[in-house]
């Protein structure tokens, strides 16, 4: 029975197929719906449809070309493409100290973080003297892509190759605050010096150029009246006192009459750096150092005689343009608190490291405002160095390649007048460089004007020869270098200086 059911129902099942229109494959379009194929190559606009990753590079190899089209980027096609075509060049962290890895083609780019260089960030990166002066103390140079530190007059390189050290008792550019002579440390035994007080005190103030006897520009040739105004040269206003030991390298120059008349640099035992304008303001005159107060003597000034003076040759009166000059003594200056030198610098690491800082000091005897009366006590002022370009668009007079400006624009603090000559130094770490002369401005402490210093570092190889020389081309004296007597063991008797005001330079027109 069950066999005759099945072969019934086999029966059946074929003639079903045989009926009209029967078929045992799918039409086309319901084939389509079950199973789709995307069609490639001439399929109908291709060309024109947006690019496909999976279509372009994966199911089939691709251009360039055709990756770009689908990123639509250059950055991000070539990131896929440096992958695509050798693998990831970064898949094996190659970057150390947690640098980035960027892949290439055959190649990779490891990009360090600070304080490290090399292919794969490797190496701790080399203290150039564009990173923390190279670890230097003072003067730093580059020399095959090594730093070679150097140090002041003075000073000997340390065993690191560094530090600068130095055994002298008063090296230049330090301040001599709480020092007795020999830098006898308090409660250590030592007696201080015989006239040298414990405890002296020097004032911070407003720096002003000095009294001249020719017109600031020199127009016309002769000496003005002391009735013209005398606004452009230089003094101090809006500073302070001078602290005890804060400005020991300041010199103060004094005349026949015992009237101080313009300041100075303490360069060495025999040497003071000045404005060369100063010398035509006195035939004759002295220096003096220790000073902080012209109307008390406290027993730590001292004088001593010019034995040359040698002013740069090429001085222009009618426009201060190198108004630099150097003064050699008869008798040297003994170092002690509040008198000491100031460092003279290097003259490309000055340019790149000192004149970079966002301040100088200035320091003199000047006037305390523009009409004011000459301060009796030595002043010190921080002054800000001016950009360039702001300096010669503030002034109506021509601010040479041998000038710099320092001063605010509108804030009540400027040199004044009756401090030409005097110093502008810049401090790095814990030491003082010269960087700058006293020599003139428009008014003191006006708006929109600052004042004008000689740029040192222009000069250094021209003080140095004056110092060695002391004798050179314009220098004024009758003894020639070789002929200088030995150094004399006792400097001039200190005469009191006069009550009277310093000098008054005259004015621009």
């Amino acid at each position: 029975m069950a066999g005759w059911l099945c072969f019934f129902l086999l029966g059946a099942s074929l003639a079903g197929l045989l009926l009209p229109g029967a078929s045992v494959f799918l039409p086309r379009d319901q084939a389509h719906s079950v199973l789709q194929r995307v069609r490639r190559a001439n399929s109908f606009l291709e060309e024109v449809k947006k690019g496909n990753l999976e279509r372009e590079c994966l199911e089939e190899a691709c251009s360039y070309e055709e990756a770009r089209e689908v990123f639509e980027d250059t950055e991000k096609t070539n990131e896929f493409w440096n992958i695509y075509k050798d693998g990831d060049q970064c898949e094996s962290l190659p970057c150390l100290n947690q640098g980035t890895c960027k892949d290439g083609l055959g190649e990779y780019t490891c990009t360090c973080l600070e304080g490290f260089e090399g292919k794969n960030c490797e190496l701790p990166t080399r203290e150039l003297c564009s990173l923390d002066n190279g670890g230097c103390d003072q003067f730093c140079r580059e020399e095959r892509s090594a730093v070679l530190c150097s140090c002041a007059s003075g000073y000997d390189l340390g065993d690191d190759g560094k530090s600068c050290i130095s055994a002298e008792p008063f090296p230049c550019g330090k301040l001599t605050r709480g020092r007795g002579r020999r830098s006898a440390a308090h409660g250590s035994g030592e007696a201080p010096e015989a006239g040298v007080p414990e405890q002296e005190q020097y004032y911070r103030g407003d720096l002003g150029p000095t009294e001249s006897s020719l017109h600031l520009l020199g127009l016309n040739g002769t000496e003005p009246s002391p009735k013209e105004d005398e606004s452009h040269l230089v003094r101090i206003v809006g500073g302070r006192d001078c602290e005890d030991g804060e400005c020991p390298w300041q010199a103060l120059l004094v005349n026949e009459e015992n009237e101080g008349f313009c300041g100075g640099t303490i360069l060495s035992e025999f040497c003071v750096l000045t404005a060369a304008h100063c010398l035509l303001q006195a035939k004759r005159f002295t220096v003096r150092v220790g000073d902080r107060n012209t109307e008390k003597e406290e027993g730590n000034e001292m004088a001593h005689e010019v034995e040359v003076t040698v002013k740069h040759s090429r001085f222009v009166k009618d426009t201060y343009d190198f108004d630099i000059a150097v003064l050699r003594l008869k008798t040297p200056i003994k170092f002690r608190r509040n008198v000491a030198p100031a460092c003279l610098p290097e003259k490309d690491w000055a340019e790149a490291t000192l004149l970079t800082q966002k301040t100088g000091v200035v320091s003199g005897f000047g006037r305390t405002h523009e009409r004011g009366r000459l301060s009796s006590t030595l002043k010190m002022l921080e002054v800000p160095y001016v950009d360039r370009n702001t300096c010669k668009l503030s002034s109506s007079f021509t601010i040479t390649s041998n000038m710099f400006c320092a001063g605010y624009d509108a804030q009540p603090e400027d040199a004044c007048q009756g401090d030409s000559g005097g110093p502008h130094v810049t401090r790095f770490r814990d030491t003082y460089f010269i960087t700058g002369i006293v020599s003139w401005g428009e008014g003191c402490a006006r708006k929109g004007k600052y004042g004008v210093y000689t740029k040192v570092t222009n000069f250094l190889k021209w003080i140095d020869k004056s110092m060695k020389a002391g004798l050179g081309a314009g220098a004024r004296g009758s003894r020639a270098p070789s002929e200088a007597p030995p150094c004399p063991s006792q400097p001039l008797p200190l005469p009191p200086l006069s009550t009277g005001a310093l000098s008054r330079p005259p004015s621009l027109p």
